[in-house]
């Protein structure tokens, strides 16, 4: 395991300010405002994106027509879903349910994946999110068809504890599971990988037929 020493930053700046305002900062989102107006606060913004309606196909199909770049669209769990976003030009999709965080009883991302992959994985690129701790749950959804995986809150743990070195910590502990997790398979490389690879118990996979 890689070591790394804990990062302490010291800004007086922010020191001094708080002294004399006695209050958290105001923190601005200046993307989320117009070039030369004053930015919107940091809870403005958070409130306005509470208040916002959720985005529609119709929202996604006209981002498209503005983003000529690749174009991924997170949340999936349905092949119908997975299916429209094709339609509407995605070039990627991720299957996520957000961590839980819209909503905690929804389905695992990696039960949704198999039904994805089967719908639209000739298509697109698919990818998983969710869940990912270890470098062996990086080698499961390679075998069940995602092309790759996104993380989050490991990232962040490591951040946490040490700054950028935590995160790079982070990365290689994970590399290091990928590399060991092959090893085991008998594999040389993530192209070998296929579904034969993992044991899935009768109806773990998401079976919807839509």
């Amino acid at each position: 395991m890689a070591r790394y020493a804990p990062q302490v930053a010291l800004r007086p700046g922010y020191l001094a300010r708080w002294l004399r305002s006695r209050s958290l900062p105001d923190l601005g989102v200046p993307n989320l405002g117009p070039r030369e107006a004053t930015p919107p606060t940091f809870f403005g913004a958070y409130g306005q994106w509470i208040g916002t309606p959720p985005p529609t196909w119709s929202d996604l199909a006209w981002l498209r027509e503005q983003w000529g770049g690749p174009f991924m669209v997170k949340g999936i769990t349905r092949p119908d879903d997975a299916r429209r976003a094709v339609d509407v030009g995605a070039s990627a999709i991720s299957v996520s349910n957000h961590g839980g965080n819209n909503l905690d009883s929804t389905p695992a991302s990696i039960r949704c994946l198999p039904g994805v992959v089967d719908a639209v994985g000739d298509q697109i690129e698919v990818l998983l999110d969710g869940g990912i701790r270890r470098g062996s749950d990086v080698v499961k959804a390679l075998a069940l068809g995602a092309r790759a995986v996104m993380i989050g809150r490991a990232s962040l743990f490591g951040m946490a504890a040490g700054g950028e070195c935590g995160v790079t910590n982070v990365l290689e502990i994970l590399r290091q599971g990928v590399s060991e997790t092959l090893l085991g398979l008998g594999h040389a490389s993530i192209h070998e990988l296929s579904p034969e690879d993992i044991l899935v118990p009768a109806g773990f996979a998401i079976d919807q037929k839509v």
